[in-house]
């Protein structure tokens, strides 16, 4: 998939945002650590926008679009208690704008950008990094009429962590409002193990 046969408007996306992100309290060891965000190791491909050679991390633009799309997907049979209780939910702002491939607007006549099928859409994240984006903005595809982003080295360099709350409150069962009403909206079931 090539820019210039999707075309997608630039756009610059202003100071101050706010965006979320779901990441383990702990990180790994091998875990790339940048301002606040803890991201996999460069290399892995793990996401459907991921550059060969540089880190890139996925934000979204609400608690509950970040959890709809990193714990909460369509495909999720369940959640265990034990596994929420190492995720946190994390707020970042932009300190500076951010020059972004806007696709938003592309998912309906392009679901590519929302399948499985990466090879395509991180051939695409290549050629934006190239002209210099700091990223993309899409339509979140677990949650109509949100969106996320993917931001290259050049955007999670104006990012400032603003604060997190973790997913289960220390040493209780209780769960943080947001991730509630996610799980009872998403239909997701929560094993208490």
């Amino acid at each position: 998939m090539k820019f210039r046969d999707l075309n997608p408007p630039v756009i610059e996306l202003p100071s101050p945002c706010v965006l979320h992100r779901i990441q383990l309290i702990r990180p790994r060891a091998s875990s790339l650590q940048m301002n606040g965000l803890s991201m996999p190791p460069v290399g892995l491909m793990h996401g459907r926008f991921c550059l060969p050679e540089e880190p890139v991390a996925y934000l979204a633009d609400s608690p509950e679009t970040t959890l709809y799309e990193s714990l909460l997907r369509r495909e999720t049979v369940s959640r265990s208690l034990s596994e929420l209780r190492r995720r946190c939910l994390v707020e970042f702002v932009t300190t500076g704008s951010l020059r972004l491939a806007d696709l938003r607007g592309l998912a309906e006549p392009y679901p590519v950008l929302q399948s499985l099928r990466t090879t395509q859409t991180r051939e695409l994240a290549v050629e934006c990094r190239a002209m210099a984006l700091d990223g993309v903005v899409y339509a979140s595809a677990q949650h109509p009429q949100h969106f996320c982003v993917a931001l290259f080295h050049s955007g999670i360099g104006r990012l400032s962590k603003r604060g997190s709350q973790r997913l289960v409150k220390t040493g209780t069962n209780r769960l943080l409002q947001v991730l509630q009403t996610a799980l009872w909206r998403s239909g997701v079931p929560l094993d208490e193990n």
